[in-house]
């Protein structure tokens, strides 16, 4: 009824979609594109709210304005050495985004008036700061204002490697704003160069494998108007595209064309039977409705469950990806029918039809003994998911940079010979404030910490004492904003220590974490705590894997209830999500041999593949469902789901296969390995829905009286 209500009134209900579309496009012009990433530092967890309070409270100054820099220099006291880093300087201060810049030409012992550069680089304030562990390399620090902005940074960056490389030097950069700073200009390089070419590749791939062109336009439209609407939503709601948001345009890319070829698949097989163009779309529109419709709710309510997550980041994504894939049922089903009530034109013919030659082989592979491929998924299931258990989840600022990068190559360069980048803070409160026997304490503290591994050294108010500062002045200094780092609280009863850490992970976190718990027992009258950046980010990773990993094994139990409530058959729903699990455990094993961690990036795709794998299944087995309804035999109706459902979901795959194909060559480690996981997903995903499910079906369905097929 619907179906043939849309039909009759194609050109009004076209018209209605395209100005729809239209009305959400126009919030695009709202949509800020900043790349983030201080979301990953919100959150409603009272822990973390304190873990941030320190700053705002005391002024001490957030680590990720810390840029770092080195070079090579024979004699870094040298009279030329210190020019060079004069020269340095005045570059700096010629940016308004640089609030200060600490190098051995310019820093003072704590306490002392004068101080030669010799005696600053002995000194324990700044040990393996400024000058290199071997003597060989000069650094420094640059602090950049609040409001530093990416562009800004990048034009500093610019003007400070002419600057030194004019004078013979090659500069080395670090730090966590230039980690964010390069991180965010691959990521939009990716976008801008392989969500254009992967469009471009799926686009030619599909116009060749679906036998009418006008067709293959259709289902090809689907996507632009949900990447309009969704992106077009996000703007009207004020939110920007961040470094997580960023993959929405490629999620959406890949999901919201295979429902669409379904459609067409379909109709080409009902305009077939009488020829009518019309009558044909109707009943695709019956036909299709049920099964598009499980298959985005399925989608839906796996990203909507994200909804949940602490990281408002994350949020967002989940929202705006159902919202996205809500879009995508909606213009399939209202476009497609209308549209192709239009197209009465006769298939064309292709020179090679890769997509009928994989289905005949699949048709041909069904010759063989259904419980051979079943006890085979068994054992790649078994095997996969005992590999998968020795999975770890451990994430790393920089394990989304290919080791051989330039980034990764100057970091080493600075933590081979000055200290690591990424520092942690720990807050020691006291009541009496730090009198001499909280001093001592707090100074066989850092002394411990700095006994931990993968710790570099500690900056605290010990190091200004052990050059000699007198504990008189500490307030004096404070109170003048003269301290480094802002080492001690205004109320002169919280102190910071900043303990510089190499990029190890979040496992490494946890064992330093412990590592801090216990060293601080020992002390008597104060308490130490870790807070910070360091700290917040690292519970937010792990939040947002666990959150990530919850929500695909919460969609997995979702999606089964779904597809038992559509098959009305319990056995049916077991045989389908079966299907779609062996190639995840297989994928999940794999990442073993690959040494590929669980993080974020990892988890999203393999939400991606469910859902793709999913909705393939689903259209196999309401298809297969379909033929033994109309009393067709076991085996008789797997060869026809084969033949006509099976052709849409080799298609689906080869052009994603291939669009995720095109990002295996990116610069960016994270967009590739995404790319890699997709991809090994999909093809298991291929193999599973054309072998494996027909295999099951066979055995499912094989003694069932067709009469009574419908359960």
């Amino acid at each position: 009824m619907i179906g043939a209500a849309l039909v009759r009134r194609r050109k009004a209900v076209l018209i209605a979609v395209l100005v729809g579309a239209a009305v959400f496009a126009w919030g695009l012009k709202d949509l800020g594109l900043g790349f983030k990433v201080d979301g990953f530092f919100r959150s409603s967890v009272p822990e973390l709210q304190r873990a941030m309070e320190h700053y705002a409270e005391d002024g001490y100054e957030p680590p990720d304005r810390l840029l770092l820099f080195a070079w090579a220099e024979d004699d870094p006291v040298s009279p030329g050495a210190l020019e060079r880093l004069r020269s340095f300087a005045e570059v700096c201060d010629r940016h308004e985004l640089v609030d200060s810049i600490t190098t051995l030409a310019n820093a003072r012992v704590p306490g002392q008036l004068r101080s030669d550069p010799a005696a600053v680089a002995a000194s324990s304030t700044f040990r393996q700061l400024l000058v290199s562990k071997r003597g060989d390399a000069v650094g420094g620090m640059v602090v950049l204002r609040a409001d530093w902005r990416q562009e800004g940074l990048s034009a500093l960056c610019v003007d400070l490697r002419e600057q030194v490389e004019g004078r013979g030097k090659q500069l080395h950069l670090c730090g966590l704003p230039y980690h964010t700073m390069v991180s965010r200009q691959l990521v939009k390089s990716d976008m801008a160069k392989f969500l254009p070419i992967g469009t471009a590749v799926a686009a030619v791939l599909l116009f060749w494998l679906v036998p009418h062109w006008v067709l293959a336009l259709l289902a090809l439209t689907i996507v632009p108007l949900t990447l309009v609407s969704t992106l077009g939503v996000m703007g009207f709601c004020g939110v920007e595209i961040t470094m997580l948001t960023s993959t929405l345009p490629t999620l959406l890319l890949c999901m919201s064309v295979a429902d669409g070829l379904h459609m067409v698949g379909r109709f080409l097989e009902e305009r077939g039977r009488d020829g009518d163009a019309k009558a044909a779309a109707a009943r695709t529109f019956a036909a299709m409705f049920t099964p598009c419709l499980l298959t985005s709710l399925t989608t839906i309510v796996g990203f909507a469950s994200l909804l949940r997550a602490d990281l408002v980041d994350l949020g967002y994504l989940g929202g705006f990806a159902a919202i996205g894939m809500g879009f995508a049922f909606l213009y399939t089903m209202l476009l497609l029918p209308p549209a192709m009530s239009f197209v009465e034109s006769s298939v064309g013919r292709r020179v090679a039809d890769p997509a009928g030659l994989i289905v005949g082989a699949a048709q041909r592979l069904q010759r063989v003994r259904p419980m051979v491929w079943v006890c085979g998924a068994v054992l790649v299931a078994f095997l996969g998911g005992f590999s998968a258990s020795k999975l770890e989840t451990d994430h790393r600022i920089t394990a989304d940079l290919w080791p051989d990068s330039d980034i990764m190559q100057q970091l080493r360069f600075f933590e081979d010979r000055f200290v690591g980048i990424v520092p942690a803070e720990i807050v020691v409160e006291t009541e009496r404030g730090f009198g001499e026997r909280e001093r001592e304490q707090l100074a066989q503290f850092v002394r411990d910490l700095e006994g931990v591994p993968g710790v570099s050294r500690t900056l605290s108010i010990a190091d200004l004492l052990a050059d000699g500062l007198s504990p008189m002045l500490l307030g004096a200094l404070q109170t003048t904003d003269l301290l480094p780092a802002g080492m001690l609280g205004d109320d002169g009863k919280r102190a910071r220590i900043l303990v510089f850490r190499g990029d190890l992970g979040t496992q490494s976190w946890r064992r330093f974490a412990a590592a801090v718990e216990q060293h601080s027992q020992q002390l008597d009258g104060m308490t130490a705590r870790l807070a910070g950046l360091q700290m917040v980010g690292t519970a937010q990773i792990l939040s947002m894997t666990a959150d990530l990993r919850n929500s695909f094994l919460g969609s997995v139990f979702v999606i089964f209830v779904l597809v038992w409530l559509q098959c009305r058959r319990f056995g049916l729903a077991v045989v389908a999500m079966f299907s779609c699990l062996v190639p995840m455990l297989f994928v999940l094993g794999m990442m073993v041999w690959f040494e590929i961690n669980l993080r974020p990036l990892t988890v999203i795709s393999f939400c991606v593949a469910l859902g793709l794998m999913v909705d393939d299944t689903i259209h196999m087995a309401t298809r297969w469902r379909e033929e033994r309804r109309a009393g067709v035999g076991p085996d008789e109706s797997v060869q026809r789901t084969l033949a006509t459902a099976g052709r849409p979901v080799v298609i689906t795959t080869l052009i994603l296969l291939v669009g995720f194909g095109t990002i295996l060559g990116s610069g960016f480690r994270g967009t590739h390995t995404f790319g890699l996981l997709v991809d090994l997903s999909l093809l298991g995903a291929l193999l599973s829905a054309l072998i494996l499910l027909p295999a099951m079906l066979r055995i499912l369905r094989r003694d069932a009286a067709p009469g009574r097929a419908s359960g």
